[in-house]
């Protein structure tokens, strides 16, 4: 039979997949409802075996508050964001000079190109498998630095270990990072996330795979510097 360690974990276990089966419920549900569920989303959603990939697929359906982007579709402003991604030949401000129109908030082609700008940024921070990639990278290669918060050396000794201290992220331990966090939010200590040489030249790893993710290449073209902005 199986002792009191595996039954707790099988306890926990069924718990976490039923709490999934309700979340995965509610979602589908809410996508339906918005009239936006094709069948690849929803053979994604019905495939989810975490929360977090579940999430990560609902979150560019999620109700939020409006949204700089949103005000950009509104605008219509989609088809500059979109043709400008897929034909980077294209020089952004001609395009753009066609989307002005102040009676729908786009005052000149700056307005048009930092709207398209947002629409991108938005659809950039809502893909799940670049979500997903972001994610496995930070835990292969972040390093957690935590740092005394200047004037709280005294109030703070008991944290006297982490006033400057570097791990990286896979092998920081449970009850160490139950430490850093409690230290950070009693205002003793700042925690970041440490990826690469922060003083390298060039776009930093995270940037290099948004560009990578979706098609972004600096080979010289009218719209890749705009683009590499973007990313």
């Amino acid at each position: 039979g199986l002792d009191d360690t595996q039954l707790r974990l099988l306890e926990e276990r069924l718990g976490y997949l039923r709490e999934l089966e309700e979340r995965r419920g509610v979602i589908l549900a809410s996508i339906r409802e918005q009239g936006q569920l094709s069948a690849d989303l929803e053979a994604a959603l019905l495939a989810a075996d975490t929360k977090t990939r579940l999430e990560d697929l609902y979150l560019p359906y999620k109700h939020k508050r409006r949204t700089k982007a949103q005000i950009a579709r509104e605008a219509g402003l989609t088809p500059l964001a979109h043709g400008l991604l897929a034909d980077p030949t294209q020089t952004p401000e001609q395009v753009a000079a066609g989307f002005v129109d102040a009676e729908r908030g786009v005052a000149d082609v700056k307005a048009a190109l930092d709207g398209a700008r947002q629409i991108l940024m938005e659809e950039f921070a809502e893909n799940a498998e670049l979500l997903a990639e972001l994610r496995e990278y930070l835990w292969d290669n972040a390093v957690l630095h935590s740092q005394l918060i200047e004037g709280k050396a005294e109030e703070g000794a008991k944290f006297r270990d982490y006033f400057d201290y570097r791990e990286a992220l896979r092998q920081v331990p449970s009850h160490r990072a139950l430490a850093l966090f409690r230290g950070r939010n009693e205002g003793i200590l700042q925690m970041t996330l440490e990826i690469g040489d922060p003083e390298a030249p060039g776009p930093d790893p995270g940037e290099r795979r948004v560009a990578v993710r979706f098609g972004i290449r600096d080979e010289g073209r009218p719209a890749d510097g705009w683009l590499r902005e973007t990313a």
